[in-house]
């Protein structure tokens, strides 16, 4: 078997990487709800509101968490079955970014997202996406 040499720490056990997991899933929800909570203060006309907007703090904290356990199990498996885990799933997150853009721009208008809530789900899925990946492939360590 070929030893798996790596920029980044491969997690060696499950803990670690549910730490990561965590710590990236914390991270992810404070940037969000702090983008979320900007674009409210700039009173940005996002074109929807109520509980199940998709700007309200339960489905982002709801999308996080789903996102956040994806990544840790889509990581593990990597770990297990390449032997380049860390660049295999800086490839996967990247089309799972990509192919999570897509209902943004052909589902969201016919919710009654406007353009300028678009650009902020699109900010929304970058700083939940940035930190997810730095944590879980071990590019912070705290």
């Amino acid at each position: 078997m070929a030893t798996i040499t790596s920029r980044y720490p491969i997690a060696q056990s499950g803990g670690e990487l549910a730490r990561r997991t965590a710590l990236g899933v914390l991270v992810a929800v404070v940037a969000a709800l702090l983008v979320n909570g900007l674009a409210g203060a700039l009173d940005l006309s996002l074109g929807v509101s109520g509980p199940m907007s998709p700007f309200a703090a339960g489905p982002i904290l709801g999308s996080v968490v789903v996102a956040g356990v994806g990544a840790a199990v889509a990581y593990a498996a990597l770990v297990r079955l390449t032997e380049r885990p860390v660049r295999n799933f800086t490839a996967l997150a990247t089309a799972v970014f990509a192919l999570m853009l897509v209902p943004v721009f052909a589902v969201a208008p016919a919710m009654g997202v406007s353009g300028v809530g678009q650009a902020v789900l699109v900010a929304l899925h970058v700083v939940v996406a940035v930190p997810l990946v730095a944590f879980v492939v071990g590019a912070v360590r705290l």
